[in-house]
């Protein structure tokens, strides 16, 4: 069994059509057939149901399938820590961010890694909690950034705290709460309230510290546009303080802090326990002035 005809399986099953596989392989259609069958001949089962439009897997294809992409993510992981043996001057830095910190903390440790290991080239992907999570576990990244109430195994993973965020109730500069200092709830009753959905980390964490539900309220899954709906005087927010620092000295924005409610969550990183981390990882997280465990 070799790696391209594991790349040839994962890909077809990806895209579900010879065609389309061969075409992003570059290689032919007969000379995909020929590594899928190979590869069947020697796990000695069909992978593949063949129709004239549509491949699909088999049921030992799907079985197959998290063992083909855990062999794919080893190769891919042992290659990267070897082109980074050397003074870190080949590799990349493979790592998966929530919305909020790949946007609003990652960039700026970025550009400072990059001041020192100009050579190694970064993949960041940003992405919910929720798939950032299952690419760790299929070991297509080998950390992630995410906040410390996402619920992860303890058993499985290392969780070590990077930084303190705060966030506050936020409004814009037409809203009447604008010229107050702080805020309590009764001041917030008839107002609209804007948030990601019901379903989301971010207002589950929310609700928990606030014990109180909001009568009237706006869901919206990107929070960049909470912000520019608050901005536009639709309603309020409760988000980080970084997220709207440079609204609120542009006068945009308002954060306040909310009467006997405190909004304070810490930044983890998050990585496999016993995984072998490679140099890049960890020149980054002594950057972030963390020690891997």
């Amino acid at each position: 069994m070799d790696i391209q005809k594991i790349n040839s399986f994962l890909t077809l099953a990806r895209t579900s059509s010879f065609s389309k596989a061969a075409d992003e392989l570059y290689m032919s259609q007969p000379a995909l057939s020929k590594q899928i069958k190979s590869l069947e001949n020697e796990l000695q089962v069909p992978l593949f149901h063949r129709g004239k439009k549509l491949t699909s897997l088999t049921l030992q294809g799907e079985y197959f399938l998290p063992y083909a992409e855990n062999i794919m993510a080893s190769y891919y992981q042992s290659r990267e820590h070897i082109l980074q043996i050397e003074n870190l001057e080949m590799g990349k830095l493979i790592f998966g961010a929530t919305n909020f910190n790949g946007i609003y903390l990652v960039p700026e440790t970025l550009a400072a890694f990059k001041k020192v290991y100009k050579k190694i080239g970064i993949d960041l992907t940003i992405n919910s909690s929720k798939n950032i999570l299952n690419m760790l576990e299929r070991q297509q990244l080998e950390f992630i950034i995410l906040s410390d109430y996402i619920d992860i195994d303890p058993q499985k993973y290392v969780s070590v705290k990077w930084h303190d965020d705060e966030l506050q109730l936020v409004v814009g500069k037409d809203s009447p709460l604008f010229e107050k200092e702080s805020v309590g709830l009764e001041d917030l009753k008839d107002k609209l309230f804007i948030s990601k959905d019901q379903h989301s980390s971010i207002y589950k964490f929310i609700m928990s510290e606030l014990e109180f539900s909001f009568d009237n309220m706006l869901f919206i899954s990107c929070q960049e546009a909470i912000k520019y709906a608050v901005i536009h005087g639709l309603g309020f927010s409760i988000m980080s303080t970084r997220a709207t620092f440079l609204e609120e000295k542009m006068g945009l924005l308002k954060s306040l802090p909310l009467e006997g409610h405190s909004f304070q969550r810490g930044i983890n990183i998050v990585y496999e326990k016993n995984k072998y981390l490679t140099p890049a990882t960890l020149a980054y997280f002594k950057l972030l002035g963390l020690d891997s465990q």
